[in-house]
């Protein structure tokens, strides 16, 4: 029996038998205060050691979003619901093949007083799954998933997945080290459909670095956004519709507001579809940021922050959800709560977050303890 059984046995067999000693004792006509039951008290039996399965799956969130807009030109509508759904060719062609993935700490080292290293890596399937083992059990400060990247000879985007109508395929590019904002607290014996994003070189990326090249008059290529002396590091943001926590539909005309940083809203088209003036400025993968003043939202929800250098240690960062849309209908403006992450030099952070609507649904959500969220 899993000791965690043992625990919950245990203390339930005491609070059983103080509830039917407390309803004996007042049947009887014994006095209020009795010395015969004892107060029960907690005995934590649950060994040191314990260790947590975590599972889930690798995802290119720009492959994703292409092979939606590719699904049915506008104003058509897509056959295929948009959700991160392993029967869904859209999922399936956006999955990254051979990624390393591992977990990031948070708790500092108390000998260095940071973060330790992350373990060695393990290796994503050919349908992009992946496994972490013993991963040790435990509440409290969270866990991040860490995605290494690597070479598009070896890291491979799944384009080769059949799909019910023509898909093209979704330009492949070498993957960069990209830290997933979403906190796993791995408190149970599982934890599943945990996300490992994969950010390539080909797309959001390389619009930065074109349009701070073309704006800035000084060259930045994406290992240059990577590099801690010239950047502090890059925080990217794809906010969603509200909806079913696997529903991905980018939310427009919404941005974010950063306490430090350049915000950058980004926007997205077919490749040979814009005017002359805007091609320099477009990635392989069709992203592009817009010359002139900046852009107040973006119509995808699509924000990359840009730091500077670090002048000393690395400190938080807050960031503040901002929807320019006011509709009853669909129930806007939409919101999420402040975030205040760390700012990390050397690699992508990357929050793909759904947004709350104006009006909470009165249905409550609760998830399963397998999603190892935090307070669960």
């Amino acid at each position: 029996m899993r000791p965690a059984m043992q625990k919950a046995l245990f203390v339930g067999t005491l609070l059983g038998a103080a509830l039917l000693n407390a309803g004996c004792t007042e049947s009887s006509n014994s006095p209020a205060s009795s010395t015969f039951t004892p107060r029960p008290t907690y005995d934590n039996r649950e060994p040191e050691g314990l260790t947590s399965r975590l599972t889930g799956f690798t995802v290119d969130p720009e492959a994703y979003f292409i092979n939606l807009a590719n699904c049915a030109p506008p104003p058509a509508q897509c056959a295929l619901p948009p959700l991160y759904a392993e029967f869904s060719p859209l999922l399936q062609r956006a999955v990254v093949r051979n990624a390393p993935i591992t977990l990031q700490d948070t708790v500092p080292d108390p000998a260095t007083g940071r973060p330790p290293d992350p373990a060695p890596p393990t290796l994503s399937s050919a349908a992009g799954l992946w496994t972490l083992d013993k991963v040790p059990t435990r509440r409290g400060p969270p866990f991040f998933v860490l995605s290494p990247g690597g070479p598009s000879a070896q890291v491979k985007l799944a384009n080769d997945v059949p799909a019910p109508f023509p898909l093209p395929p979704v330009p492949e590019g070498n993957y960069l080290p990209t830290l997933t904002i979403r906190p796993v607290v791995p408190a149970h014996s599982a934890c599943v459909g945990l996300e490992a994003l994969q950010v390539s070189d080909k797309g959001i990326m390389e619009a930065v670095a074109k349009y701070l090249t073309l704006t800035d008059g000084t060259s930045v290529t994406v290992a240059d956004l990577l590099n801690p002396a010239r950047f502090g590091g890059i925080t990217v943001f794809w906010l969603y519709r509200p909806g079913f926590p696997v529903f991905r539909v980018p939310a427009s005309n919404t941005t974010v507001e950063a306490s430090s940083g350049r915000v950058l809203n980004i926007e997205w088209a077919p490749v040979g579809a814009l005017p002359p003036p805007l091609v320099p400025f477009q990635s392989t993968r069709g992203f592009f940021i817009p010359p002139g003043p900046p852009a107040p939202n973006s119509s995808l929800g699509l924000v990359a922050i840009v730091h500077p250098p670090l002048m000393g240690p690395p400190g938080n960062v807050t960031y503040t959800a901002k929807d320019a849309t006011t509709s009853v209908p669909e129930n806007r403006p939409w919101s999420l709560m402040p975030l205040a992450l760390p700012q990390i030099p050397g690699l992508v952070t990357f929050a793909g977050l759904q947004m709350s609507p104006a009006v909470p649904s009165k249905t409550p959500s609760i998830p399963p303890p397998s999603t190892c969220l935090p307070g669960q």
